[in-house]
């Protein structure tokens, strides 16, 4: 959310802008504690920011060390 907020706070009428383009009221935006899943697609189309950059919660990269197999994967032999 705070890369939004941040592109939303660079240029003045940005939150205006992007609430006409979504169909909703700036106000709805100012409410938001977290991007909505269901406007994921249209926020970054419209901000060019990235979906991991949006909501890394559920677009989190995947970090992890090559190593680091789940317990799910080792029981099985196979990925989940």
């Amino acid at each position: 959310m705070e890369k939004l907020l941040a592109y939303l706070d660079e240029e003045r009428g940005r939150r205006n802008e992007l609430a006409a383009a979504l169909g909703i009221f700036p106000s709805a935006i100012s409410q938001w504690k977290k991007v909505p899943a269901e406007r994921l697609g249209d926020i970054s189309r419209f901000t060019g920011i990235p979906l991991e950059e949006l909501r890394p919660d559920i677009f989190a990269k995947a970090e992890r060390d090559p190593g680091d197999v789940p317990a799910t994967e080792q029981a099985s032999g196979e990925v989940a």
